[in-house]
Formats: C-alpha cells, sequence, structure tokens
C-alpha cells in the first residue's frame, strides 16, 4: 500500500476536523493572522474565505486550530469584505478581513472560526 497509514492521534485530529465541518453553522478559514498597525498601537487582522453560515459582529465565535482543538472563544470588532466594512459575513465570501476584540489569543493561519447552533454546543 502506496502512502503513509494515519497514527490514532492524526485519526483523531481528522475526526475532530470532520465534526466542525458537519456541525458547525457558520464556518471560516483563516488564512492569514498578524499583527496591523492600528495609529499607535497594533491590532490583530484575520483573513480567509468563509466557507458556510452567517457571522454578523454580534456574535460569538469559537476558534479552533488545525488539529479540531479548542483554542477559545471570542468577538469581532471589525468585520471586511474586501475593503467594506460589512456588519456580517455569508459562506461564499472571499478575501474577509476579520478583527477579534481578544487580542490575547494565539492565533494563527490554518485555524477555524465556527459558529455552533445553540442547541448543539460542540465539545470533544
Amino acid at each position: 500500500m502506496f502512502g503513509r497509514k494515519k497514527n490514532a492521534a492524526g485519526q483523531q485530529a481528522y475526526q475532530r476536523v470532520f465534526e466542525l465541518h458537519q456541525r458547525a453553522q457558520f464556518l471560516c478559514y483563516i488564512n492569514e493572522a498578524y499583527l496591523e498597525p492600528n495609529g499607535e498601537a497594533m491590532c490583530m487582522k484575520l483573513e480567509g474565505i468563509v466557507a458556510r453560515g452567517t457571522g454578523t459582529l454580534g456574535d460569538r465565535y469559537q476558534l479552533y486550530d488545525c488539529r479540531g482543538r479548542k483554542k477559545a472563544e471570542i468577538t469581532m470588532e471589525e468585520l471586511y469584505l474586501g475593503r467594506d466594512s460589512v456588519p456580517s459575513l455569508q459562506g461564499g465570501d472571499k478575501r474577509v478581513a476579520l478583527y477579534p476584540k481578544e487580542q490575547e489569543v494565539p492565533y494563527m493561519a490554518g485555524d477555524l472560526l465556527c459558529i455552533f447552533p445553540e442547541d448543539e454546543p460542540f465539545e470533544m
């Protein structure tokens, strides 16, 4: 057989990410995460693509790493589609920018941003 066999930890990570994709009502892939100057301060900017659902400024987002492990619960200061400030992002939106209020979280490319139905909180 060609290729590598997945070890148990890799299989668990795959299963967690698969579950995120299945259960999230909003899902955004974070392609870039970096500090950007904002006046005299630096602020975190997340760039990505919205795969599913609608996310608004008032929503609480769940942040997961690329292996499906929960990192934080966050809220947004601003949302952008291209260069335009918007109140919400929708599935299919590309070139989105998100500015989280929580600056101390270790954001990175590969993270997944999710919203789950209120009656189905996601924990693994």
